[in-house]
């Protein structure tokens, strides 16, 4: 029997198997999960979509960096690419080749944007669970025998993030006009929702290089590259917090290229490990 007929024969006997599809919804069952899934498409969208529309931009800049690295392949690469752009803005070949691209890169920003928008939308009936968990965690901040400053730091993290939550909810229904308020009014509830989350992501860094001050002065190995219980939240929140900058200010200060990139690396590994836990149970079926 062929390697062609066996593999054929394996991917009916998958596709007829019911725990496939169970595990392929599991990561959909998950709230967390379902917005990291949801964060990375949204922002990895806006990334793109970003890339295609400065594609002359980019490759000027890529040209000019080669020409002062003096890194000659990848020169020619670039004015090879630059070839191809000047014949795609020839009227003759626009579309065929220009029209797509600006076309993908709409599409691209619209599904961002609508992404954004459930992910809000979602997040809006995780109140009552995230008010839960904010008076279980202080009361375990309270209860643990650690210093006054340690209990001040995790309460104020516990406290901002809770806090947040409402203030993104009413910003979400005012700029739906869900609710009396102005329209307009929706801007200053972002605003100081994001000033709670950025609170929230600097006393989260704080802590975790905390843990790994501590951990090098316990002589224990650090091992940043293979500990995703240290590495996954950094990177998160390393990325995060520009973006909660850039939401905290009424004008905001990134590039759309820039929150796209940023916010794509703040859920991408976390969305790799839930999807690769699946993939793995999938290939032992």
């Amino acid at each position: 029997m062929s390697k062609r007929v066996q593999k054929t024969q394996y991917l009916l006997r998958l596709l007829g198997n019911p725990k496939l599809y169970s595990l392929l919804s599991s990561p959909f069952e998950d709230p967390l999960k379902l917005d990291s899934l949801l964060s990375t498409v949204c922002y990895g969208s806006l990334f793109i979509s970003e890339l295609i529309k400065r594609r002359p931009e980019l490759v000027q800049a890529f040209s000019k960096l080669a020409e002062k690295l003096k890194i000659q392949g990848l020169l020619a690469l670039i004015k090879a690419y630059i070839l191809q752009l000047r014949r795609a803005l020839d009227p003759k070949q626009r579309l065929s080749i220009n029209v797509p691209l600006d076309f993908l890169s709409t599409k691209l920003r619209l599904i961002s944007d609508y992404i954004a928008d459930v992910r809000i939308f979602n997040r809006m009936w995780g109140l009552p669970g995230l008010l839960a968990f904010g008076v279980e965690d202080l009361h375990r901040i309270l209860r643990a025998d650690s210093s006054l400053a340690t209990k001040l730091l995790e309460a104020t993290s516990t406290i901002s993030i809770v806090a947040y939550q409402p203030l993104e909810n009413v910003a979400f229904a005012a700029d739906h006009n869900w609710t009396c308020l102005e329209k307009s009014a929706s801007l200053q509830y972002y605003v100081a929702s994001s000033r709670l989350w950025a609170v929230f992501v600097v006393l989260e860094v704080v802590k975790l290089v905390k843990n790994m001050v501590q951990t090098k002065l316990a002589g224990k190995p650090l091992d940043l590259l293979h500990n995703r219980s240290l590495n996954r939240p950094l990177v998160a929140n390393i990325a995060n917090l520009p973006l909660t900058v850039h939401w905290s200010l009424h004008d905001g200060c990134l590039s759309d290229l820039t929150v796209g990139f940023l916010g794509t690396m703040s859920s991408l590994l976390n969305t790799k490990d839930s999807w690769g836990e699946v993939f793995a149970q999938v290939r032992q079926l």
